[in-house]
Protein backbone atom coordinates (compact mmCIF):
# COMPACT_ATOMS: atom_id res chain seq x y z
CA UNK A 1 0.00 0.00 0.00
CA UNK A 2 1.56 3.17 -1.01
CA UNK A 3 0.31 6.61 -0.16
CA UNK A 4 0.41 9.66 -1.81
CA UNK A 5 3.98 11.27 -0.40
CA UNK A 6 5.30 8.01 0.06
CA UNK A 7 9.14 8.02 -1.26
CA UNK A 8 10.66 4.89 -2.97
CA UNK A 9 13.79 4.28 -3.54
CA UNK A 10 14.61 4.96 -7.62
CA UNK A 11 16.64 1.79 -8.61
CA UNK A 12 14.03 -0.62 -6.85
CA UNK A 13 10.74 0.64 -8.61
CA UNK A 14 9.44 0.63 -12.15
CA UNK A 15 8.71 4.30 -12.88
CA UNK A 16 11.74 4.96 -11.22
CA UNK A 17 13.93 3.19 -13.61
CA UNK A 18 11.71 4.86 -16.42
CA UNK A 19 13.31 8.47 -14.82
CA UNK A 20 16.69 7.13 -14.73
CA UNK A 21 16.88 6.03 -18.35
CA UNK A 22 18.37 9.26 -19.52
CA UNK A 23 21.42 9.06 -17.11
CA UNK A 24 24.84 7.71 -18.16
CA UNK A 25 26.60 5.11 -16.37
CA UNK A 26 28.80 7.82 -14.59
CA UNK A 27 25.63 9.89 -13.22
CA UNK A 28 24.04 6.40 -12.15
CA UNK A 29 27.72 6.43 -10.41
CA UNK A 30 26.93 9.47 -8.41
CA UNK A 31 23.61 8.94 -7.09
CA UNK A 32 24.75 5.50 -6.19
CA UNK A 33 28.38 5.46 -4.90
CA UNK A 34 28.27 2.42 -3.10
CA UNK A 35 29.15 -0.63 -4.56
CA UNK A 36 25.54 -2.54 -3.66
CA UNK A 37 22.93 -1.48 -3.84
CA UNK A 38 19.43 -1.99 -1.46
CA UNK A 39 17.67 -4.94 -2.56
CA UNK A 40 14.03 -5.29 -2.18
CA UNK A 41 13.10 -8.29 -4.13
CA UNK A 42 14.91 -11.30 -5.97
CA UNK A 43 14.13 -8.58 -9.21
CA UNK A 44 15.87 -5.31 -7.77
CA UNK A 45 19.29 -5.16 -9.49
CA UNK A 46 22.03 -5.61 -7.12
CA UNK A 47 24.62 -3.49 -8.39
CA UNK A 48 24.99 0.31 -10.46
CA UNK A 49 26.12 -1.49 -13.40
CA UNK A 50 23.52 -4.14 -13.03
CA UNK A 51 20.97 -0.99 -13.01
CA UNK A 52 22.39 0.41 -16.28
CA UNK A 53 22.15 -2.42 -18.29
CA UNK A 54 18.12 -2.54 -17.28
CA UNK A 55 17.12 1.04 -17.90
CA UNK A 56 19.45 0.41 -21.33
CA UNK A 57 17.05 -2.65 -22.27
CA UNK A 58 14.07 -0.06 -20.78
CA UNK A 59 15.04 2.29 -23.58
CA UNK A 60 14.97 0.39 -26.73
CA UNK A 61 11.71 -1.29 -25.72
CA UNK A 62 10.48 2.06 -24.88
CA UNK A 63 8.20 0.96 -21.66
CA UNK A 64 8.69 -0.97 -18.48
CA UNK A 65 6.25 -3.97 -17.69
CA UNK A 66 7.19 -5.96 -14.24
CA UNK A 67 5.78 -8.05 -12.39
CA UNK A 68 7.12 -7.72 -8.56
CA UNK A 69 10.22 -5.41 -9.09
CA UNK A 70 9.48 -3.72 -5.72
CA UNK A 71 6.47 -6.05 -4.69
CA UNK A 72 5.52 -9.77 -4.91
CA UNK A 73 2.10 -10.35 -7.03
CA UNK A 74 1.95 -6.54 -8.44
CA UNK A 75 2.80 -5.91 -11.72
CA UNK A 76 3.32 -2.31 -13.34
CA UNK A 77 3.55 -0.54 -16.26
CA UNK A 78 5.54 2.64 -17.42
CA UNK A 79 6.52 4.42 -19.92
CA UNK A 80 8.33 7.98 -19.62
CA UNK A 81 7.08 11.39 -20.62
CA UNK A 82 9.46 13.13 -22.75
CA UNK A 83 9.76 17.50 -22.82
CA UNK A 84 10.65 19.27 -25.97
CA UNK A 85 14.31 18.55 -25.91
CA UNK A 86 13.57 14.52 -25.46
CA UNK A 87 14.57 14.38 -21.96
CA UNK A 88 12.15 11.93 -19.51
CA UNK A 89 10.98 14.65 -17.46
CA UNK A 90 8.64 12.04 -15.59
CA UNK A 91 7.02 8.92 -16.02
CA UNK A 92 3.78 7.81 -16.28
CA UNK A 93 2.57 4.45 -15.22
CA UNK A 94 -0.01 1.84 -14.19
CA UNK A 95 -0.18 -0.87 -11.58
CA UNK A 96 -1.96 -3.84 -11.19
CA UNK A 97 -2.17 -6.53 -8.77
CA UNK A 98 -0.83 -9.51 -10.86
CA UNK A 99 -3.65 -11.93 -10.56
CA UNK A 100 -5.98 -9.39 -12.36
CA UNK A 101 -3.90 -9.02 -15.62
CA UNK A 102 -5.14 -11.32 -18.70
CA UNK A 103 -2.68 -11.97 -21.34
CA UNK A 104 -5.30 -10.59 -23.90
CA UNK A 105 -5.36 -7.29 -22.39
CA UNK A 106 -1.63 -6.82 -21.73
CA UNK A 107 -1.13 -5.45 -25.10
CA UNK A 108 -3.59 -3.44 -24.55
CA UNK A 109 -2.57 -1.75 -21.35
CA UNK A 110 0.43 -1.68 -22.40
CA UNK A 111 -0.43 0.61 -25.93
CA UNK A 112 -2.65 2.59 -23.11
CA UNK A 113 0.10 3.32 -21.31
CA UNK A 114 2.41 4.47 -23.99
CA UNK A 115 -0.52 6.66 -25.50
CA UNK A 116 -1.13 8.70 -22.44
CA UNK A 117 2.37 9.15 -21.90
CA UNK A 118 2.78 10.33 -25.29
CA UNK A 119 0.32 12.33 -25.12
CA UNK A 120 1.40 14.23 -22.18
CA UNK A 121 4.86 14.65 -24.38
CA UNK A 122 2.95 16.14 -27.08
CA UNK A 123 1.52 18.65 -24.91
CA UNK A 124 4.87 19.30 -23.02
CA UNK A 125 5.76 20.25 -26.90
CA UNK A 126 7.97 16.90 -27.83
CA UNK A 127 8.01 16.00 -31.30
CA UNK A 128 9.49 13.28 -32.79
CA UNK A 129 11.21 13.68 -35.70
CA UNK A 130 9.30 11.10 -37.09
CA UNK A 131 6.30 12.71 -36.50
CA UNK A 132 5.04 9.76 -34.83
CA UNK A 133 5.59 8.63 -30.99
CA UNK A 134 6.53 5.16 -31.54
CA UNK A 135 9.57 4.56 -29.07
CA UNK A 136 9.08 7.38 -26.73
CA UNK A 137 12.77 6.79 -25.48
CA UNK A 138 14.06 7.62 -28.92
CA UNK A 139 12.63 7.73 -32.21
Amino acid sequence: SVNVGTRLPAHATVLGRVLLADLSLAELRQLYPEPQLEVFSANTPRTVEELFEMVQRDRERGYVLQEGFFEANISTIAAPVLDRAGKVVAALGTTIPSPRIEPAQLDLMIDKVRAAAGELSYLLDYRPASGKVVNLFRE
